[in-house]
């Protein structure tokens, strides 16, 4: 019987190419789409899930109570005071520092190459117990043991050492003085699903050696520039540390704080934060866990629609197989019967989507990984994991897609069905009605979502920060020979006729990075707020940056106190200090802590309009800018040179930059980046998202014209009598084409209007989280006129064809035909 079923399923795929063909092709979009959203999402769940214990790591976090700013970091004393304190809960601790450069350089004195590194840190020995890094040369229990000693991958050891074995050879760290690092081990590269990156490590008691001028360096509950991790000895235990935490801040922590600034503790789960954390000092960017569900939500609605396809060619050719289903059941064949021969027909075309499906991203996955910025691989046959999905679809696609036509078809009545009356129930009209409402529904919901999230990006970028990005490099320079001869850099810089002018900032505006520091306005109360965001410049950083002062003046040199007792700040600070006027803070007095024997006077002798300090996802803050001038304020404070080029000479500018930087430093290697492009990394998820949402919601309205197109084809054959019965009584062609048309775009009218609230109330909540967005109002308006415009035009694109050859049949021959 099984093989009779197949023998007619086979047939009825043969006999309706056109059919067969939207059926099948339309599920194997959505299976494919499916299958590339799984891929990415599974990808993303899985970070930091490598570690043997990753359910007992957890990462320390830092909240200032006062300013409610949590940071990824901690003071140098946390780790270890917590496996003090705490030994029956924590077995161990470890510590990453990169002494709060994003790039160090590291030189060869043999063969004099150096090489920015950017994913260098100092790190505890017990690095190898808590972490599965993969040591191929050395012991993991004593590679980081001794002062002095380097790990570093196997790739970063074949850049400075070829092909000779890299252990027992030094590198010259360059960073506060410099320091001859012994290899003690080469690890295999750190594995790409991990919020961290490490190319190299160095042992954390190398650290006292760059600070041995400093050695009370650590002490400090207030500087918090190490990631601190510990591991639990149980993994049950998180929750009852946590509890201990506010208690170890307070023994800690906030004594040695100002009255009123309190610091709270807090876990975080190693296998959450890649997903849920976007804290201050995040090693590097994570990712969201709404564009997870973004995603995940896209790939079900396009699975969805396609599924629906099936569910409505089927349920619309029922007059087609009423007949058969009549015969069928004259003969003998009961209702279970032809419920499993239609089920059967169901699977049978899932399969064929599957095995299509497969071919399609097979070919497509390169596209999606550079669509994505991932390296997704997609080998079933090494990934028990991927058979099961591809099993679970091939069901569950076969089963919902077959399983109402099954019903409705096995349960015609022979009498009714013989007599060709099987599809003339106003039920499975409607039923059909409402499910192309429900597909163009969920597609209009996509597209309106894609153009709000390309609308809500193209506002972030394109918003008027307070600075000019255009022509602007950056040259990092902390700690580095560039910031010893500033001076003489900056002197030989400025004689190429394509440099306009040459500052140097302490962070790159417009990035998340935040710098707070212990200046406050001197009207502050005890229990008032004793911190405030700051930035360290050079002369010339208005102009460079082209910034807007609107009361006072810049930092001169002809003001010779204005290297010790000057600040700028913004308009954000005047409102702080309760002035309505800018030029009423003109002279305000402010403190700058430095110890709490030590405090410095400040005086406010401009102020300048609000610009972008952080990004713009987040707020501006008040500021102060301070002036940082001569050897020592610049090793201590500044991290860039800033080069503002002028227009149509920027690879000039570039070249003779590289020149002079050769000149003042022969260490470090010349290195650069434009302004707009450190701008554009910060919105690189949100770019991805809008990518692949835009090429997915493409995907999904092929899908639904699909079944548009299939249904405007059956409408338009079991009306081919009575267009030819209209067209002899007088009827026009355009008659003719608003006869057949006018049904459908009526429907996907009553989609838009459908959508548009759900569009409205997810987008209200999307919103919520960015301080500067579109404006809903007059915005969605435009959107939702566009949308149904754009809807409209593509039903009628998708039925016009079949319509318009419906329409073109001679009434002679289109009587005959029925």
């Amino acid at each position: 019987m099984v093989r009779n079923y197949l023998k007619i399923a086979f047939r009825n795929l043969v006999k309706r190419k056109a059919y067969t063909f939207i059926n099948i092709f339309g599920l194997a979009i959505g299976l494919a789409c499916c299958l590339l959203i799984s891929m990415y999402v599974l990808n993303e769940l899985s970070y930091d899930r490598f570690h043997e214990k990753a359910d007992q790591i957890y990462r320390i976090k830092q909240t200032s109570l006062n300013t409610d700013e949590t940071s990824a970091t901690t003071t140098f004393k946390t780790g270890p005071m917590l496996e003090a304190e705490y030994p029956q809960l924590v077995e161990h601790s470890v510590r990453f520092f990169n002494m709060q450069q994003p790039t160090h350089t590291m030189l060869d004195r043999e063969t004099g190459n150096s090489f920015r590194e950017s994913n260098f840190y100092f790190t505890d020995s017990t690095f190898f117990e808590v972490f599965d890094g993969k040591l191929i040369r050395g012991n993991p229990e004593q590679v980081l043991d001794n002062p002095l000693s380097l790990v570093m991958t196997e790739e970063r050891a074949r850049v400075y050492f070829g092909d000779e074995n890299p252990i027992g050879k030094t590198l010259s760290f360059q960073g506060r003085g410099s320091m001859s690092l012994e290899v003690t081990g080469i690890m295999e590269s750190w594995p790409e699903k991990s919020h961290m990156k490490f190319d190299m490590l160095a042992s954390f008691s190398s650290v006292d050696v760059l600070y041995r001028r400093s050695p009370e360096y650590d002490e400090s509950w207030w500087w918090n520039p190490v990631w601190t991790y510990v591991e639990l000895k149980n993994a049950g235990s998180a929750g009852e540390l946590d509890d201990q935490l506010e208690a170890f801040a307070d023994k800690y922590y906030n004594p040695n704080r100002p009255e009123g600034e309190e610091v709270s503790l807090g876990l975080q789960a190693l296998t959450d934060i890649h997903l849920y954390s976007n804290l201050e000092q995040e090693m590097n960017p994570n990712n969201s866990i709404f564009y997870i569900y973004l995603f995940s939500a896209v790939a079900v609605l396009i699975l969805v629609i396609a599924c629906v396809n099936f569910m409505n060619l089927a349920t619309a050719r029922s007059a087609e197989r009423g007949r058969e289903v009549g015969m069928r059941k004259v003969l003998g064949a009961d209702r279970r019967q032809l419920f499993s021969q239609f089920m059967g027909e169901s699977f049978l075309m899932s399969f064929l989507a599957v095995v299509l499906a497969v071919v399609l991203v097979y070919f497509t996955l390169p596209i999606f990984n550079d669509f994505i910025s991932k390296n997704l691989a997609f080998n079933i046959f090494d990934n028990a994991f991927l058979i099961g999905g591809l099993l679970f679809l091939y069901f569950a696609v076969g089963f919902l897609a077959g399983i109402y036509p099954a019903f409705y078809l096995s349960a015609f009545n022979p009498s009714v069905v013989l007599k060709g009356e099987a599809d003339k129930g106003s039920r499975s009209v409607l039923f059909r009605k409402g499910l192309v409402v429900f597909q163009f529904s969920l597609s209009v919901i996509l597209i309106i979502s894609t153009v709000l999230l390309y609308m809500q990006l193209q506002h972030m970028q394109s918003k008027k920060l307070g600075f000019d990005k255009e022509q602007v490099v950056i040259l990092p320079m902390e700690q580095n020979l560039i910031a010893w001869e500033f001076d003489q850099f900056r002197e030989q810089a400025m004689s190429d006729p394509n440099v306009r002018t040459v500052t140097a900032t302490s962070k790159i505006l417009g990035t998340d990075d935040q710098q707070t520091w212990k200046i406050y306005p001197a009207t502050t109360p005890d229990e008032g707020e004793k911190s405030s965001l700051a930035l360290h410049v050079t002369y010339n950083f208005l102009e460079a940056y082209d910034i807007n002062l609107i009361a006072g003046r810049t930092f001169s040199r002809y003001y010779p106190t204005d290297k010790k007792q000057a600040i700028l700040i913004n308009e954000e600070m005047v409102k702080r200090l309760g002035f309505e006027e800018p030029e009423d803070a003109i002279g305000e007095l402010f403190y700058h802590e430095l110890s709490e024997e030590e405090v410095k006077t400040l005086t406010v002798i401009g102020v300048t309009e609000n610009f972008n300090y952080t990004s713009v996802k987040k707020e501006i803050k008040p500021l102060v800018i301070r002036l940082s001038e001569g050897t020592r304020p610049i090793l201590q404070t500044i991290s860039n040179a800033v080069v503002k080029l002028g227009p149509g000479g920027v690879n000039e500018g570039l070249k003779h930059l590289e020149e002079v930087w050769a000149e003042v430093n022969h260490i470090d290697p010349f290195q650069y980046s434009f302004q707009d492009e450190e701008l554009d990394k910060i919105y690189a998820a949100e770019m991805t998202l809008g990518r692949v949402t835009g090429v997915f919601t493409l995907l999904c309205i092929l899908v639904a014209c699909l079944g548009l197109f299939g249904l405007a084809s059956f409408t338009a054959s079991k009306r081919t009598k009575e267009i030819g019965i209209r067209k002899t009584l007088g009827a026009s062609l355009s008659q003719i084409l608003v006869l057949l048309s006018k049904e459908y775009v009526q429907l996907v009218l009553i989609a838009n209007i459908i959508a548009w609230p759900v569009v409205y109330f997810l987008a209200r909540g999307w919103l919520q989280d960015f301080p500067y967005r579109i404006n809903l109002g007059l915005n969605l308006i435009g959107v939702f006129a566009a949308t149904i415009l754009l809807s409209v035009i593509i039903c009628l694109v998708t039925v016009s064809y079949k319509s318009l050859k419906a329409a073109l049949i001679n009434p002679v021959d289109s009587i005959k035909q029925e």
